[in-house]
Parts: C-alpha cells; sequence; structure tokens
C-alpha cells in the first residue's frame, strides 16, 4: 500500500528534526557513523523513510544536525546550567568534574562523546567540531580557575589537567570512593578539601 501525503504530514509533525537527530547520535553512540543510516533511523522511530526527508535534504545534512546538537547539549547547555545561580567558581568545578562519573545519563553522554571522536578521525567537519568544542570547554575551565584564584598559566594548566580527568576518570575512579575523588577534585581546583558539596 503506498504512503499517502497525509500519513507523511502527519509522520512529520509527530517527529521533528530533534527526534531524528536524537536518535541518530543514539545510534552513532552504539554503532559509530557508518551505522547512522536512514532506513534504521526510520524502523527505530517507527516511521517510513520518506518522512525523514521533511527535516533534512539528506544524510550529509543530517550529520551537520548531529554535530551542532551535539555541541549544544555537551557544552552550550551544560555551561549555561553550570553559570545558573550563585555556585561559587569552585562548586561549579567540582560538578564539572563529577559530571562523568553522574550515572547512566553521564555514560550516555561519554558514549556520543567516544562515537563523536572516533567520527573525527575520519572526517575534518567532524573533527573540526571536536576542536572548538575542546577550546571551549578549556577556556570556561580556565576562567573558573582564574576565579578561585590561579593567574592565568597556572589556570591554563590546572585546565588541561581537569579536562583529561574528565575524559578518564569514569575508567579510573570508583563511583563509591568518594574520598578519593574528593582529594582528585582539591588537587586539580588547588584547594584543601572539603569543597561545597553538589547537589
Amino acid at each position: 500500500m503506498k504512503t499517502t501525503t497525509k500519513t507523511r504530514s502527519t509522520e512529520a509533525i509527530r517527529l521533528d528534526a530533534a527526534a531524528w537527530t536524537d536518535a541518530a547520535l543514539e545510534l552513532l553512540a552504539s554503532n559509530g557513523i557508518d551505522g547512522v543510516r536512514i532506513e534504521l533511523l526510520a524502523k527505530r522511530l517507527e516511521v517510513t523513510k520518506g518522512s525523514f526527508y521533511w527535516h533534512f535534504k539528506d544524510r550529509d545534512a543530517l550529520h551537520q544536525a548531529m554535530l551542532e546538537q551535539w555541541r549544544k547539549s555537551a557544552t552550550l547547555a551544560l555551561i549555561e546550567r553550570l553559570d545558573r545561580g550563585e555556585a561559587s567558581p569552585e562548586a561549579r568545578l567540582q560538578r564539572l568534574l563529577r559530571l562523568p562519573i553522574m550515572g547512566q545519563r553521564s555514560a550516555r553522554a561519554a558514549d556520543v562523546e567516544l562515537a563523536v571522536r572516533l567520527w573525527g578521525r575520519r572526517e575534518p567537519r567532524a573533527q573540526a567540531a571536536l576542536e572548538e568544542i575542546d577550546q571551549l570547554r578549556l577556556h570556561y575551565i580556565s576562567g573558573l580557575m582564574m576565579q578561585c584564584g590561579a593567574d592565568a598559566p597556572e589556570a591554563e594548566a590546572r585546565a588541561i589537567l581537569a579536562y583529561s580527568y574528565m575524559r578518564v576518570a569514569a575508567t579510573l575512579v570508583a563511583t563509591e570512593a568518594r574520598e578519593t575523588m574528593d582529594r582528585c577534585e582539591a588537587l586539580l581546583i588547588g584547594i584543601r578539601p572539603p569543597l561545597e558539596q553538589a547537589p
């Protein structure tokens, strides 16, 4: 039976571009960039393949939207949340350092980020997005370090160490090892524990 225009319109309304992009990032995390195929996405979303083209010109346009969505959710929205309210720079740094080990959502984000980094080894556009995000994160962390009292060169060095810690902490430090995490964070931030507790 042929898919009618009405059916395609209903599917397009039910699923916006963000739904396709989110599903594509899930596939990226599990299958890599080669596994992000329109037919697989349509099956996962339980819609026809044709409804994809209501939102994207082609697979390349989807890839661009994926990078933009990852950029926003993994960095820009995070910085906005951290800067909301009146938390001290030490507290914001602590929350940032704890993010990689804060449960299933953090594990999912780590899987997506690893997949984006692997994608970046093959495609200049993905690599450019990674370089931009790495520099943005380092600049933000360095700024917080300076607010904690470090001078610019020390803040830059501490930011690199802190960012490196965030990249590997989940594989090295058990989530229940609270005392170890407190000591790592205090050394990276440059103050003595105890720190303000993250919510």
